[in-house]
């Protein structure tokens, strides 16, 4: 009786060891063979949640679209949107709508002539000869003419006699204006004249108060 139940004993624990040691190794599948064991890993990973906090007040965006809209396709900034920098921009004559296109061409001419006339003079191949001021202007006025020549064939190529402005009629804000005359062909082609006669002007000034007049000017 007693060697019956030790017996019976010792299979039961033989078989739980058996049951506890094949639940460890995984038997590969097509191939025979002793079965691997699988150990746990003892590689920990820690993950962590990051959660918004819902301000008290909604903040102030710095960069927006311009009236709210995004479909217009420009931004509002503290920059572009100040009242200095937008009384600047609006007083630029590419801006002045309200101005014949003739005149802003003049006074558009009138600073790129007079302005263009020192760096010739100090920077051109002449400048080391007692002509150099003869030659910076002449290479000055050469400029004004080719860049004249260059809104010519702009103004031919984007607009046609007889067509309305391209500029919009509407603002910013809905509010309507009247086009810019200046997108149109007859408006171009008064602003390349005025520009043309407004930089050979600045040239013919500049040299005058340089070499004529003799005032002691640093790009002399």
């Amino acid at each position: 009786m007693a060697t019956t139940g030790a017996s019976t004993m010792a299979s039961q624990l033989k078989s739980n060891f058996a049951s506890s040691l094949t639940r460890g190794l995984i038997t590969p599948k097509g191939i025979s063979g002793t079965p691997f064991r699988v150990f746990p890993s003892s590689r920990r990973t820690s993950s962590f949640t990051v959660n918004a906090v819902k301000a008290d007040k909604p903040t102030f965006q710095v960069v927006q679209p311009i009236n709210g809209d995004p479909f217009i396709g420009s931004l509002e900034t503290p920059v572009t949107s100040s009242p200095l920098i937008a009384w600047y921009l609006s007083n630029l004559p590419a801006y002045r709508t309200a101005v014949n296109p003739l005149l802003r061409g003049v006074e558009v001419g009138l600073a790129h002539g007079l302005l263009l006339v020192g760096p010739f003079v100090k920077t051109g191949p002449l400048r080391n000869t007692a002509y150099a001021g003869q030659a910076g202007s002449l290479a000055a006025g050469g400029l004004v003419v080719i860049l004249s020549l260059c809104l010519t064939i702009y103004g031919i190529s984007s607009f046609k006699e007889g067509e309305p402005s391209t500029a919009p009629a509407l603002t910013l804000t809905g509010r309507k204006k009247q086009p810019d005359q200046l997108q149109t062909a007859d408006g171009w082609a008064k602003f390349t004249g005025g520009f043309f006669f407004g930089g050979i002007s600045g040239v013919v000034w500049a040299y005058f108060l340089l070499y004529v007049i003799d005032l002691p000017y640093f790009v002399k």
